[in-house]
């Protein structure tokens, strides 16, 4: 069984225009809402690909029936619970002709102290029989420093896989998660630096081994990805797939590595399903998640070299 846990869930509305002119009124050709928040999507990514897996968070009371609806439609098991407020929506600007993506993304609901100890009560209860948790995505505010920190302690002996950035990767990867999976501008952002090379990429996720931090994947883009740990480092090109939206690949590439940790049982190997995921997630439109098709045709073109 895998736990993912998500605390900031989120309504994804990925809108398309032809045009986008400031101060006038803009037509809207498109518009999809998917349910998002970065623990969901890695749950819904490896339910498609067939793990065993469930959600568990918190949300806002105003729009908690809706979001729970999309996951039951989804057969995603999840268990949330409501704090007042409402859930919060993310809005994805996509502009006919142009490169990238404008966010406009809301904080969400503020959580209070007394109920984030209640989660962290519900987390242990319901990650008794799972062996990996996955604690990815925005902490809500009212979220204390070191929240992901705290709630690994709580899970202790469970394998904590890390999709954060800044103070809260800083604080939590003392902990020593078993794996953290920053992007390159999340790494560059947690550590202060420019990061230019294969070299200072590659130095940049031993500085977070040496930590503790068992296993760092960095995700770069077109650049490709790297995988280190103590003892490897390996480095994988990026597919050349035919790009429609970048939202949700980092989501994508840690429920790739998870199927292939299940089948691998080595976290070097689940790289390369990992790599095969997250192409496979940019090539779906807006804010929709990967086609299992697309990722096991992928998964045969990943090529690993060790460095």
């Amino acid at each position: 069984m895998i736990t993912t846990i998500c605390l900031n869930p989120c309504f994804d509305r990925a809108v398309e225009l032809d045009s986008l002119k400031m101060g006038d009124v803009n037509r809207i050709r498109e518009l999809r809402e998917d349910m998002g928040g970065k623990g969901i999507n890695v749950a819904v990514v490896a339910q498609r690909l067939g793990l065993d897996v469930q959600c568990i968070g918190t949300m806002g009371e105003n729009g908690a029936d809706q979001l729970s609806a999309m996951m039951d439609a989804e057969h995603l098991r999840h268990r949330f619970m409501r704090i007042p407020g409402r859930v919060r929506a993310n809005l994805k600007l996509v502009i006919k002709g142009e490169k990238g993506i404008t966010e406009l993304n809301e904080t969400g609901a503020a959580i209070r102290a007394e109920d984030l100890n209640a989660f962290f009560q519900i987390a242990e209860e319901e990650t008794r029989d799972s062996d990996v948790v996955v604690m990815t995505g925005s902490l809500p505010p009212g979220c204390p420093e070191g929240t992901y920190r705290d709630l690994m302690k709580r899970l202790e002996g469970k394998k904590c896989i890390l999709d954060t950035e800044g103070k809260e990767l800083e604080l939590a990867a003392k902990a020593h998660p078993f794996l953290i999976k920053p992007n390159l501008h999340e790494m560059e952002t947690t550590l202060g630096l420019e990061l230019r090379t294969m070299r200072s990429i590659r130095d940049a996720a031993l500085l977070f081994i040496r930590l503790g931090v068992e296993h760092a994947v960095v995700s770069m883009g077109a650049m490709g990805a790297m995988y280190v740990d103590a003892e490897r480092t390996l480095f994988a090109p990026a597919l050349r797939v035919a790009t429609r939206s970048h939202i949700g690949a980092g989501d994508a590439m840690l429920g790739g590595m998870l199927l292939g940790y299940q089948r691998e049982g080595d976290m070097g190997k689940a790289f390369r399903y990992g790599v095969a995921a997250g192409a496979a997630s940019v090539m779906t439109e807006g804010t929709q998640l990967i086609v299992p098709e697309d990722f096991y045709a992928l998964l045969e073109q990943v090529r690993i070299q060790e460095v």
